[in-house]
């Protein structure tokens, strides 16, 4: 298929380095982004050795845009304390809570701020098959999720994430400086609200060029006309979804990931049908 497969056993070999004072080691993958961190016990951590475990964490977040804790086993409680240290507000999707596609909450077990994703309550695995960006209908788009694998499929169900600032260095020079002044229309009503963001961000540490644009939620450039607005989306959409800009994670039941809202797109495949498939997501912002 040409994508990079990543699994379990494929990292061992890559340079690995252990966070300060602790046994937890983080190892980068090979490819276009994404690195896998072992050793991290949530719940056996303090408050105040979580925070400075952190740290480290958010550098190495910030630098591989997407972390993997593979067999971690997060507890609703560890997943909320694991994510409350990358965003100052937690939410099931949008800021205010709500989700698009009514999918429930941990609201009875006391964690509402957590999204439960459960193919036994009939949700519709093809919404999230399609390259997106989560919740950029909405003026102040989440800047990551904290997202826990409870039940992975059997066979099928990986997870695919691209690496943006790679994609906006994949463009040419002109397309580049055009689409750095534009905007861009985001949303689906009446299923989302809408909003309008810059097509090109920048990383908050590196100041590198990112490109904000992603094919489930961006319809259309602002300013443009209708049929230049479709052709340019579909130059960009295709350069940002090549596979030499991709990871690929085949997920295990225990398994976490965190990932980068602001620098990658994902795509949850739809390859599991007749499969239970549950997992749990916590949208970080800031606000």
């Amino acid at each position: 298929m040409g994508l990079s497969f990543m699994n379990k056993g494929l990292y061992g070999a890559h340079m690995t380095n252990l966070i300060s004072g602790s046994k937890i080691a983080i190892s980068p993958l090979p490819g276009a982004l994404g690195a896998v961190v072992e050793g991290l016990e949530v719940a056996k951590l303090s408050d105040e050795a979580l925070a400075e475990i952190a740290v480290e964490l958010k550098a190495a977040w910030a630098e591989h845009l997407v972390l993997f804790f593979p067999g971690v086993n997060l507890a609703p409680a560890d997943q909320m304390r694991l994510a409350q240290l990358f965003g100052n507000h937690i939410a099931a999707t949008t800021e205010a809570g709500g989700d698009y596609r009514n999918a429930p909450s941990l609201r009875d077990e006391g964690f509402p701020e957590i999204l439960v994703l459960d193919t036994e309550l009939k949700l519709d695995p093809r919404q999230t098959a399609v390259w997106h960006t989560d919740v950029t209908f909405t003026d102040n788009p989440p800047i990551g999720s904290m997202f826990v694998m409870e039940i992975a499929a059997k066979s099928g169900g990986d997870t695919m994430w691209s690496n943006q600032i790679k994609a906006f260095n994949s463009l040419s020079q002109p397309i580049q400086e055009f689409i750095s002044g534009l905007d861009a229309n985001h949303g689906r009503p009446p299923l989302t609200g809408t909003a309008v963001h810059p097509m090109v961000r920048e990383h908050h540490v590196t100041g590198e060029k990112v490109l904000f644009v992603n094919r489930g939620w961006t319809n259309s450039i602002v300013g443009l006309k209708p049929l230049e607005s479709m052709h340019l989306l579909e130059v960009i959409n295709q350069t940002a979804e090549r596979p030499e800009l991709q990871i690929r994670w085949k997920w295990t039941s225990g398994d976490a990931a965190l990932w980068d809202n602001r620098y990658t797109m994902h795509y949850a495949l739809n390859d599991y049908r007749g499969q239970r498939r549950r997992a749990r997501r916590a949208t970080i912002y800031n606000v």
